[in-house]
């Protein structure tokens, strides 16, 4: 009996140091990003480009949790002098077809917030005139904010060594729940303006996996 146990034993412990040498601890990637903003506002529908970088720590195979920053930029949104940046920060859950595997699809659902900072020209035909404030010396109104932000969406990871990941796509639904600036609202409204953007967004880029894979 006591030979059984002790088989098990060394068994079972020989199965985790497999389980340790296939599916590493976690990875990072720091990928390009496309972002297509559906406004729901004053502003059209715009693009921005921009990048995406990402810790994730692995439960096992298969489930993952993500930790993820971006950040974008358009200079002159559909050429209304309209200066956008966002810098976002996720959290969520991953859900993998299998770490320890050379192709990888994946699936993953992240929460957390976005944060925007706009600026847009005095003389741009969206700012209501006559306007209460007094236009900037730089002739630019500025404002910010930070709301709520989503991502529903997945990619494909590829292994392409001992370390190094590529992941030729990612795609999410992205949702942003942003105010209109309130230089582009009539003074005195009080009207509630913020609205959901729904959102697509496109990633590509490289990663690193790390503690454990082959």
């Amino acid at each position: 009996m006591k030979k059984i146990l002790c088989l098990l034993a060394l068994g079972a412990l020989f199965g985790l140091s497999v389980y340790a040498q296939d599916t590493p601890l976690g990875d990072a990637f720091f990928s390009y990003s496309f972002l297509r903003y559906n406004s729901a506002q004053t502003v059209p529908a715009f693009t921005a480009n921009g990048g995406i970088g990402s810790v994730s720590f692995n439960f096992g195979d298969h489930l993952g949790f993500e930790s993820e920053l971006g950040g974008y930029h358009n200079g002159n949104i559909n050429n209304f002098h309209f200066d956008t940046t966002t810098f976002s920060f996720l959290f969520g859950p991953r859900l993998s077809y299998g770490r320890s595997k050379k192709f990888d699809p994946y699936i993953h659902t992240l929460f957390g917030g976005q944060h925007a900072t706009s600026s847009i020209a005095s003389d741009s035909i969206l700012v209501v005139n006559p306007h209460i404030v007094a236009a900037p010396v730089n002739g630019r109104y500025a404002q910010s904010q930070t709301t709520f932000a989503m991502a529903i969406g997945g990619g494909i990871d590829i292994k392409m060594g001992k370390y190094m990941v590529l992941r030729p796509i990612q795609f999410d639904y992205y949702l942003t729940r942003f105010e209109a600036p309130e230089v582009v609202i009539p003074t005195g409204s009080t009207v509630r303006t913020a609205r959901n953007q729904n959102n697509l967004r496109f990633a590509a880029g490289i990663g690193f996996n790390f503690g454990g894979a082959k």
